[in-house]
């Protein structure tokens, strides 16, 4: 019986293990990458290149150091020395290494070189299992047309409402989710089908589209100075018309919202909204949940100089600098 219990806590603590193993967060200051947990404890102080998640087929992150890739330890203990040029795979229970010239096994318990390594294939060859690098984006194909309304798409009471802009006096202009109301190249209103109304447009607000968020719809506005708002049904104001853009991502219950930089006129400030309406300076992107205080704790990453950098859903950054 009792080594029945002490194979269970034993089973227990080699989860808790790997859960606080996983719980490390790449750690940006400046230009240099260390590693901290949720509560932004920093475990490696950050002097390296670039980091990566935890690969549980490496037991560590790799990492990068003067042009060099390594293996260390969430306490940076070296699993496998700065010695590759190019990111470290694992192939069974052998690291990969490209050193200096070729491609050479290495023995995950010795560190020692092993045979080399005939590659046969075209393609490079990356870290596996490794959530930071090598990610691939999902595929975009461009020639997917959108789909429209159509008058076969509408009840009899759409008709009916319809039925004062359905002459020569008007044009209607069919689009996703929504008909464009039109008169002598005047934009009138929309009308959305699916919320059986009308919006109409007056002299210094247009309607452009509409939306759920929350299971809420939101319409779209345009202001004379092409700036972007949002009203509910009833046409109060949620966000003015000051955005250069506003997104609902309602799959991640997330808005973006964009200014232009007043420095630079090319570029956007972003604010990010958060489900639990912190809000973020950039554009953050949903990453992956760890744990905090017992409980799941969504991570969120936005891009600078072309790497992730990291927050956490209270409006904690994982990043300075």
């Amino acid at each position: 019986m009792i080594s029945k219990y002490l194979w269970i806590f034993l089973m227990f603590m080699s989860c808790v293990v790997f859960s606080q193993e996983q719980n490390y967060i790449p750690y940006r200051k400046g230009k240099v990458w260390g590693l901290c947990d949720t509560y932004k404890f920093i475990t490696v102080q950050p002097q390296y290149n670039s980091i990566s998640w935890y690969d549980e087929s490496a037991k560590g992150f790799h990492t990068e150091q003067n042009g060099k890739f390594g293996i260390i330890g969430p306490n940076s203990t070296v699993i496998m020395p700065f010695i590759s040029d190019e990111p470290i795979a694992v192939v069974g229970d052998r690291f990969l290494v490209f050193d200096r010239w070729s491609y050479y096994y290495y023995s995950m318990k010795t560190k020692m070189r092993l045979e080399e390594y005939i590659q046969r294939e075209k393609h490079p060859i990356y870290p596996i299992n490794d959530r930071g690098w090598g990610e691939i984006e999902p595929f975009y194909r461009g020639d997917i047309k959108e789909a429209v309304l159509s008058w076969d798409d509408l009840s009899d009471e759409d008709i009916k409402m319809l039925k004062p802009f359905d002459n020569d006096q008007y044009e209607l202009t069919f689009k996703r989710g929504f008909i464009e109301i039109a008169s002598a190249n005047t934009d009138i209103g929309i009308y959305i089908p699916e919320l059986k109304k009308i919006f109409l447009n007056t002299p210094d607000l247009a309607h452009t589209d509409w939306g759920y968020y929350r299971g809420n719809p939101y319409v779209f506005t345009v202001n004379t100075s092409n700036l972007m708002g949002l009203v509910d049904v009833n046409s109060k104001e949620i966000y003015p018309n000051e955005y250069n853009t506003i997104s609902l991502v309602d799959v991640h219950k997330l808005v973006y919202l964009s200014k232009v930089d007043p420095n630079h006129q090319n570029n956007l400030i972003f604010k990010t909204i958060l489900p639990n309406n912190k809000v973020l300076d950039g554009k953050f992107e949903p990453a992956m949940q760890l744990w905090k205080n017992g409980n799941p704790f969504q991570l969120y990453y936005t891009i600078i100089n072309g790497e992730k950098n990291y927050a956490g859903e209270d409006g904690t950054l994982y990043f300075e600098g």
